[in-house]
């Protein structure tokens, strides 16, 4: 009975990594450039999930650090070269809809607002998903979990 248990955790982790690349063909990406508004030195400053409460966030403090041709991410890979950044701007209702953010995700921007949903990309392979929601404000989508990361910002 020892599977069922590793059963169900590869199970909730290729859920969320489908939703980390989650796709609305009626909004395709754009050409590969960032913009920028996605480069700098970006830090987790909260852990937004559902179930959340009473969990240890190591996470907290982690910075992401994006430029035009290179990011190091250590959730998931560095790319010291020919990073790419395919990118849409969305209503930010679609995007808490298209991505299932948690509920304390949802007032993080303007009901009525549009965000920058971006691929970090390296030699063509999707390797994280970014909802950059303005203000020096993004939610990195990774694993079932979404992470509040700010620009030039510590906890």
């Amino acid at each position: 009975m020892r599977l069922l248990p590793t059963l169900v955790a590869v199970a909730a982790a290729m859920v969320g990594i489908g939703a980390a690349m989650a796709d609305d063909a009626s909004q395709p990406m754009s050409t590969p450039q960032g913009t920028p508004e996605m480069f700098g030195t970006w830090t987790v400053t909260k852990v937004l999930c559902s179930d959340c409460q009473g969990r240890k966030t190591p996470e907290i403090g982690t910075q992401i650090v994006i430029s035009d041709d290179s990011f190091n991410d250590p959730f998931s890979t560095n790319c010291a070269t020919g990073a790419s950044y395919p990118n849409r701007q969305l209503p930010w209702l679609s995007a808490i809809k298209l991505f299932k953010l948690p509920k304390g995700a949802h007032a993080l921007a303007s009901p009525k607002g549009t965000i920058t949903d971006a691929r970090l990309n390296c030699d063509d392979g999707p390797y994280a998903r970014v909802l950059f929601i303005g203000q020096d404000r993004a939610i990195y989508i990774y694993e079932g979990e979404d992470y509040l990361i700010e620009r030039a910002k510590t906890p």
